[in-house]
Formats: C-alpha cells, structure tokens, sequence
C-alpha cells in the first residue's frame, strides 16, 4: 500500500472471475414455460486495479474499482434482435456472441451511503465522474455509486479511455463490405489528416475500396461538390494494436485547405458489432440492479462490496445524450427479463437528434453541424419523446413508444443550452416536426433550457478568441445540469417533483425562426449589431434517403448529398441586449446580471476557413463597453456596464440574489453556491 498524492493506492490485482450458468438450470422450468431463454449476459470480469479515493480535507472516501467486463448475447433472444447484425457475428461453441468492455467504478467506502446508482455514459470514452473530480464535488458527498463503461469500439487505446471490445461481423471467407463516408476537415493549413479524427479509427477499405476511393471538395454545405482525382490525394492504411479498425489518414496535393469539406467515399469492410455498447449499458445495469440467483456470480458482486442498489440513473453530455435518447427509443430500458434498466435518464446538451450507435459500419462519435457533417445518419425522426406524426412520410412515433409499451418508461430531464439550438435542433425535441406548433410533453419529462450558454460550460472567465470571430462564450452552467441531476435522484427516489420545465414556446413567442423568409436574420433572434457577423441559417434537420434498409435493418445502402424535405427547428427569442430571457430559460447568473451578451453560437474566423459558417458546438462572448463615450465611439445600443451597475456593490448584491433564487427554484444545489459568488467577486472587482 502507498500513498500518492493524498490518494491510498491498494496494489493492482488482476483477477478472472468466471460466471457459472447456474441461473439458467435453476430456472429452466419457468423458461421452458415462457418459450423465453433468459441467459447470462456477464459471463466474466477481470479487475484491474482497485485504489482508495481520499484525502485529508474530505469526510468521504471511495474506492475506484477498474478492469473489463465480459459479454456473451444471444441472437435468439428477443431482447436483443434490435442488435443491427448480430446474427452475423461469430458465436462460441454455446451459440453464443463474445465481446467486453472496460469499466470504472467508483464505490463509497466512508461517509453516507446511498442506494443509488448513477451511470455516466462517457463521452469517447473519458469518463469523467464527481469523484474522480473532487471528493468535495457536491455530487460525491450524497453516497451515490458511480460506473461508467466503454461502448464505442472505433477509439484508440490511451489516456485511460473505456472501449467497447467487440467482434467483426461475418469472416474472412465472406467479409461484410458497404461503401463508407467520412468527411474531413481542418482549422488550420495541414499536409494530412486522419479521416476519423484525432484518436478514432476508421473502417479497413477492400483492395477496390483503396484503389477506387473518391474524394470532392466544397467550402460550404450547398457548394457544388468538386471532384479530386485520385492521383491526387491518397490513403495511408496502418494496422493499430488492440482493434479490430484501422488509422487512415488522408493526404491531398497541395495540403488541406482549412473549412473546406472533403467528403470520402470508399468500400469498407469488417464492421464492428456497435450495437453491443447498448446492450453491455443494459446487461451491467440489470445484473448490478437486480443481482443473481446464481451462486458464484453472487460471490463476485460480495468483492465488489456494493452498497445495496435500489435505484438506478444515467446521465451524458453530448453524443453521450444522444445516445441515451437512442437507447430509450430502440428499447435498450428493457433488459432480457422484462424489467426496467434506468429509473430515471438525463441526456444533457443532445439537442433533437440521435446517432450512428447502431448502424453497420457505426460511427459513434460523429456529430451532424450546420457546416459538417450536415447530411450524415445521426438525425432523424422521431425528435420528441411524446408521439408525434413525421409529415413527409406519415409515420407515427416517439422516443418513449417502446418503453411506455413495455412499461419501462423512466422519469427524464432533457437539459440542454441555447446553442443546442442554433447547432443541434435542439427545437425539435419539443416541437412537432414542422416547428409549428409545441408538442405535448409527457408527465414523466421535464425540459430545462439553459440560456446564454454554449455547448460545453465554461469557467465563468471570459478568455480570447480561438477558431472563432468571437471569444468563446465563458458561461459557467454545470452547476446546473449538476443539481437536476441531483434533483433527477430525488425525483426517482421519494417522488419529489423538481422544478416545473422551463424551456422556449412558440405559443408564447419566445420560440422563433433564426431567419426571416426572405434570409434575413429574424431580430427576434439576433438584433444585428455594428462589426459584428451573424450566421446565414442554423443547423436544419433534412429528411433524407439512406436507403430502404436503413430504418429497419441498420443499413445505410446510399449517402445522400441533398435532402428531400426540411424539418423545422427554431431558437430561443433574445432581449435587447441579444441575451436570452430568464422567462424561457435557466439563467447561470452571469447572464441574468450580464456584464456582455452570452451569444449562443459563434462563426468560423478568417483563419479558420469558411468564415460564413457556423463553428462546430460553439458560442460567443460581447462584453458591454465599459461607459457611454466607449459604447457611442463603437456604435453600440446596447446599454454600457456603467449605467448598469452604480457600483461594484450594486453588481455583486445583484448576482448573489440572482445565485440564491436558482437555489430557492431548485435549479441550484446551495453547495455550489461559493464558487459561482467567487466569479462575481472577480468581476466586480473590474468594475468602477
């Protein structure tokens, strides 16, 4: 035993644990009744290492748990016919598919104990738990286990990433093949790229998928697509260790321009089974929830030494809400038995759409943008979790169709920033399709539209600009999404409710088109403002043919390169200041006692390429001239920080009211409360 840093590190152990069968026989009656197998879905767990969280200002401690967790799926199995191609993939001498993935847990050891259990879907693969944060992060004081696991195959391996282990479908005598698309694109002037980005891997191109790969280029979306010829730019292919994918990374004569799109088209073969990172969300949840008959399997979860675990919630950010919201809608709340997985769910920052999770030849981590990847398989109907009907094809459908069937339904909070709606249609999940009219939200949902914010949170500092023609918006909002996850915990647990939603509606105005008919932006939505760009169009959903195997099977058998129709996604509606309401949206209190406009979107910079486009997942950042001369010497209306404010007093009395009334709403845990009045302090010691 040592001690590093604060932390006890208990020597690495590494143990295989073997899963007998015994539940099967000791059931079999009832499973020859119900003409059902239920089957072992853990068949084994390896445990790396286990370390003791601590330090000496803190009253809790945990023990951080690391390893992999072996898999085995049934393709019989009703459960898991929604597997895209899991029928193709190789079986053991059981009939059985084999796949792991890596796992983090993190148990209290000292101070309270709780009976839930909070699953973070990590977002390409960094798990990022409370208390691997902090010990005094106000999320690892309340007694909650934590585990996060890997479901994403296509990452490299490093920086402590959790991956999903999964087989290739089909085999060597008869691969699996299908044209892939990747597009790529840089901020900077570059002789190469990886096609995947950084750290990801890319799917192995056939001998005539490597020969016969096609390259276009185009500055912007709706630019006509220019033809590279191939002797033009090329593919280095290079096998990586510990993966079933490749690293290719694509170089062009001359180099790659930066904002240009290069969209590639090549045959691919030997895709993963990505649909087992679902179903090992699902199958760990249910064992560690529900627990065994089985004696041995007993045994293992006694060295894990959890606390009993009544309750159960998920929560990610970004692509990892996508994908629960992807794992709700395709039925993954249901485990094999029938039961509920997740008591309650929270996707944070996922805006309207879902993702390439599921797909032959999947691609997790890919995002659709107003300027890249617009037109890819990540966003499609349905958008709301209640019903609603899909006006270009008239099907009826929901997030939550399969659930509320089955009776599995949990209790959601869809959180997510003003610029989910400019980047990600963020409108959608509460809207009908067309953007008409609000949908009808569910009892069991709650929305939460943070304002004035960007898509990752910032540190309450404004900084300088980067890839953008603005500074990067400096919003501090996790404490937020933090609390109602706390509140999410409460809500499953006694039954007390959280806040009312608070979100942007068309019914009462404050839910808006970007732009006016004829292109102009709507001043609803952006008051246009001296030297200052604003963006041509936001992110639109296009409906668009991937090919008839695509909604039932998984399959994308085409890439479209245009739409047949729109959907209709809006934005918040701002005040004169450009900042959002506090009406229609969760204000952080930087916002709701502004020093500037939190602007929820940012364009491309000059450098960056493509200075007409919208940034990936960024916002911006316009500070208030300091007095009247500075504001009528820049041409501002907007109202300086002088007359705003009579003195640094005044600011900082009028921000801790702010601070506490998001406490006394229930947006806000109090514990929080110190760091948000420490950005205050800082600001108004920079006023007058």
């Amino acid at each position: 035993m040592t001690l590093t840093n604060g932390n006890i590190k208990l020597q690495t152990r590494s143990l295989c644990l073997s899963l007998r069968p015994a539940l099967a026989a000791a059931l079999l009656p009832l499973l020859l009744l119900l003409q059902e197998p239920v089957f072992a879905d853990v068949s084994r767990i390896e445990i790396h290492e286990r370390e003791l969280l601590d330090t000496q200002d803190s009253a809790v401690q945990y023990e951080a748990i690391t390893g992999l967790l072996h898999f085995t799926l049934d393709p019989q199995a009703a459960g898991n016919r929604k597997i895209v191609d899991l029928t193709l993939a190789p079986t053991n001498a059981q009939g059985l598919v084999e796949y792991s993935t890596d796992f983090r847990l993190l148990v209290p050891r000292d101070g309270p104990l709780g009976d839930t259990l909070l699953y973070q879907v990590n977002n390409r693969g960094r798990s990022s738990l409370p208390p691997d944060q902090s010990l005094q992060h106000p999320l690892s004081t309340r007694g909650y286990t934590f585990l996060s696991t890997g479901w994403i195959a296509e990452l490299e391996a490093g920086e402590e990433r959790l991956r999903l282990h999964a087989p290739v479908i089909g085999d060597a005598n008869s691969p699996v093949t299908g044209q892939v698309r990747y597009e790529v694109y840089v901020n900077a002037p570059a002789p190469e790229a990886s096609i995947a980005g950084a750290a990801h891997l890319a799917y192995r191109p056939t001998a005539a998928g490597l020969r016969d790969a096609t390259l276009t280029r185009r500055l912007n979306q709706t630019d006509p697509r220019e033809p590279v010829p191939r002797e033009d730019f090329s593919l280095r292919v290079e096998e990586v260790q510990d993966s079933e994918q490749v690293r290719i990374t694509l170089s062009v004569a001359g180099g790659l321009v930066p904002g240009m799109l290069y969209e590639l088209i090549y045959e691919a073969q030997d895709p993963v089974l990505a649909g087992a990172g679902l179903a090992g969300i699902r199958d760990v949840i249910a064992l560690l929830r529900h627990g065994t008959a089985d004696v041995s399997l007993s045994a293992t979860l006694e060295e894990l030494q959890l606390p009993a675990l009544a309750h159960t919630v998920a929560w990610g950010n970004s692509q990892s809400g996508r994908l629960l919201r992807q794992f709700l809608y395709q039925g993954f709340n249901e485990d094999l038995q029938g039961r509920r997985v997740f008591d309650g769910v929270l996707p944070v920052i996922a805006g309207g759409g879902f993702g390439m999770f599921n797909l032959r030849f999947a691609m997790p981590t890919s995002t659709n943008g107003q300027h890249e990847y617009h037109l890819f398989p990540n966003d499609h109907f349905p958008f709301t979790y209640g019903d609603s009907v899909d006006p270009f094809t008239g099907r009826t459908d929901g997030i939550l169709k399969r659930a509320r069937a089955s009776g599995t339904e949990p209790r959601l909070m869809h959180v997510q920033t003003s610029n989910e709606y400019w980047i990600r249609a963020g409108s959608l999940a509460h809207t009908d399709p067309l953007g008409e009219q609000d949908a009808q939200i569910p009892d069991n949902v709650r929305f939460y539209t943070i304002g004035g914010s960007a898509h990752g949170s910032g540190s309450g500092r404004p900084g300088a600009a980067g890839a953008g023609q603005l500074p990067a918006n400096p919003n501090l909002w996790s404490p937020i999404a933090d609390s109602l996850l706390a509140r999410l915990v409460d809500w499953v647990r006694t039954d007390s409710l959280p806040p009312p939603s608070r979100y942007p509606r068309i019914a009462d105005g404050s839910l808006v088109p970007s732009h006016l008919p004829d292109g102009r932006i709507n001043p609803a939505a952006w008051n246009p403002l001296p030297g200052i760009a604003h963006p041509k169009a936001m992110y639109q959903v296009g409906h668009a043919d991937f090919g008839p195997r695509f909604l039932e099977q998984g399959i994308v058998d085409q890439h479209p390169v245009s739409a047949q129709a729109w959907y209709g996604a809006r934005v918040p509606a701002v005040n004169a200041d450009n900042n959002d309401s506090a009406a229609s949206t969760v204000l952080p209190p930087l916002t709701v006692v502004p020093l500037g406009t939190f602007v929820p979107w940012n364009l491309r910079s000059a450098a960056s390429g493509a200075d007409t486009e919208l940034l990936r997942l960024s916002g911006g950042y316009l500070p208030f001239a300091a007095s009247a001369q500075e504001a009528a010497a820049a041409e501002d209306p907007r109202a300086p920080a002088s007359s705003r404010y009579p003195s640094a007093q005044d600011y900082l009395q009028t921000y801790t009211r702010a601070t506490d009334e998001l406490i006394m709403e229930g947006f806000l845990l109090p514990e929080f409360r110190e760091a948000l009045l420490e950005i205050a302090r800082e600001n108004a010691a920079r006023l007058p």
